[in-house]
C-alpha cells in the first residue's frame, strides 16, 4: 500500500514539473516591426526574417505584429535584390512585452544604402505609430 501511494506522489511530482516546464515554453512575446524609412527604395517591400524565417514583407510607413516565443531572436532585413551579409539584431522577448525594430536605411555616396533592424524604445516606437497603418497580410 505504502509503495502503491509513494508512486503515485512521485507520478503527481514529476507530472506538475513536466507541465511547468511546458508552460513556461508556451509563454510569448512580441515583435513589431516598424517602417518609415522614406526615399530610398521605399516602392519595395522589405522582407522581415525572426530566425532567419521570412515573416512578412513590409511596405513603408507600415508595421506589423508578430507573436513569438520569449527568449532572445535574431532580427533582420533585406531588400529583394540582396542575398546575404545581412546583420541579425538580438531582440530579447519577455512575456507579455513587446519588442519594437524600425528599419533604418542609411544613405551613402552613389546611391548605395544599407539597411538593417534595430530595436527601439517603446514611447518613441508609439509616437511612430501613430502615423502608420499595420499590415495585417504582410506577404
Amino acid at each position: 500500500m505504502r509503495k502503491s501511494v509513494f508512486a503515485i506522489l512521485v507520478s503527481l511530482v514529476v507530472t506538475s514539473f513536466v507541465s511547468a516546464q511546458y508552460k513556461e515554453n508556451l509563454q510569448t512575446g512580441k515583435i513589431y516591426f516598424l517602417r518609415s524609412t522614406g526615399l530610398p527604395a521605399s516602392g519595395n517591400g522589405f522582407k522581415m526574417f525572426i530566425d532567419d524565417k521570412f515573416v512578412c514583407k513590409l511596405n513603408n510607413k507600415k508595421y506589423s505584429v508578430h507573436e513569438v516565443a520569449v527568449g532572445k531572436h535574431n532580427c533582420f532585413v533585406k531588400e529583394k535584390k540582396k542575398e546575404s551579409g545581412e546583420s541579425a539584431e538580438k531582440f530579447e522577448v519577455e512575456a507579455g512585452k513587446i519588442t519594437y525594430g524600425q528599419l533604418i536605411c542609411e544613405v551613402g555616396l552613389f546611391k548605395s544604402y544599407r539597411l538593417y533592424c534595430e530595436e527601439v524604445a517603446e514611447d518613441l516606437a508609439k509616437k511612430k505609430i501613430e502615423k502608420m497603418s499595420e499590415d495585417t497580410k504582410c506577404l
